[in-house]
């Protein structure tokens, strides 16, 4: 009753520790995510202030263009005016110097120049078009209609004859050529090679609280509990003035978590009075202090049957219960030295470990067989080199 009662008290102390710590946790992680919030903000910001940037830069680049278009079409009205101006001279000079078909030539030479200047001036997209399209229209009071565009085919009569430019266009034109459509079957086919593949059995599971997110290799998805080959041997010595007078003796397993794995690394044997059959332990406030102080995680017990074999009475089987609740992986360690052997049990996780939690009865009862409550531990890895450090508080 009383390794029940000092069960029931470490299920309390752990359970809070692992509430602070959960406290903690959260904190830590609130505290994580303001800063991620902070920093999301000033991403933001830099963001926003980036597209401002870029759209006062847009602004400022559309502004010179429609300022160097409408300097364009202020030379080109100018130069228009000049060249009318100067071919109706030449015309009447040559006229009257050479003849009216020399006259004739020389007027339709200025209007190919103008046509010329007019057609190499295309208007920009955007802002600018309104005011391009308002000086063509000027130019067209003295010139008649508007050039054509690109996408304007002009009639043959209105193609420039040999000796201008390729591509250019005197006014007039106004047959629209129909939009181009682009082959399809050159469009790539994608025949689903290229989507990557996804490999879903690498995915990480998780357990219980103190897991790390890989997957565990056992049969029940428990991390393993790395035990030193020389542990027992520790014990059964420490134990043996009490295995003489016939007297059980108990000690707490306490370790560390490293690299998803469990290793015992103290043997914590507490002030403790037994018989033959039961081990009760007292002051257990210096076993959790001495926990605290060496950051140990409580990974099972031991003890030992100084006359019988080593097996799990009843009573076992319900203090082991409490570790196993608080702790998945907790084994619990039975020595029967005068038979040479050890157990390493735990109950089953599922039927044995959920009808253990609901028994009622206290003391030394019977439990069915069938299915098995309880079996040797799985998890467990016996490995020698291991420091197992031993605090002996009964002196």
């Amino acid at each position: 009753m009383e390794a029940f009662k000092l069960a029931e008290k470490i299920k309390s102390v752990l359970r809070e520790r692992f509430t602070k710590e959960e406290a903690i946790k959260q904190e830590s992680q609130r505290k994580e995510q303001e800063e991620i919030n902070k920093r999301l903000q000033i991403q933001l910001q830099i963001e926003e202030d980036k597209k401002r940037i870029e759209s006062e830069n847009r602004k400022a680049e559309d502004e010179r263009k429609k300022l160097e278009e409408e300097e364009k079409l202020r030379k080109l009205k100018e130069e228009q005016e000049r060249l009318i101006a100067g071919g109706g001279v030449g015309v009447a000079a040559a006229g009257t110097a050479v003849g009216p078909a020399a006259g004739i030539a020389a007027g339709i030479g200025s209007v190919n120049s103008i046509s010329d200047s007019i057609s190499e001036v295309t208007p920009s997209p955007g802002p600018s078009l309104d005011i391009g399209q308002t000086g063509i229209d000027q130019i067209s009071n003295h010139l008649g209609p508007p050039p054509a565009y690109s996408h304007v085919t002009p009639p043959e009569s209105h193609i420039i004859p040999p000796g201008g430019t390729s591509g250019q266009y005197l006014p007039g034109a106004t047959k629209v050529l129909p939009p181009v459509i682009p082959n399809r079957d050159l469009k790539p086919v994608n025949t689903g090679s290229e989507i990557p593949s996804v490999d879903r059995s690498n995915k990480p599971s998780v357990d219980h609280f103190t897991s790390t997110g890989i997957e565990s290799t056992n049969k029940f998805g428990l991390k393993d509990v790395i035990v030193s080959t020389d542990l027992v041997e520790k014990f059964i010595l420490l134990a043996a003035k009490n295995t003489r007078a016939n007297t059980e003796t108990c000690a707490i397993l306490a370790g560390k978590l490293s690299k998803n794995q469990f290793t015992i690394t103290h043997l914590i044997v507490p002030k403790q009075t037994g018989t033959p059959d039961s081990c009760s332990t007292t002051n257990e406030e210096e076993v959790f202090d001495y926990q605290d102080n060496h950051d140990l995680i409580t990974l099972g017990w031991i003890h030992t049957h100084p006359s019988q074999t080593a097996f799990m009475s009843s009573v076992d089987l319900h203090t082991h219960c409490s570790y196993q609740l608080m702790m998945p992986e907790a084994i619990a360690i039975v020595c029967a030295p005068k038979f040479d052997e050890t157990g390493i049990f735990g109950l089953l996780p599922g039927y044995g470990l959920n009808f253990i939690a609901n028994c009622k009865q206290s003391g030394f009862h019977p439990h069915p067989k069938d299915p098995p409550i309880y079996d040797e531990c799985s998890h467990v890895k016996l490995i020698s080199g291991i420091k197992v450090t031993v605090a002996d508080m009964r002196s």
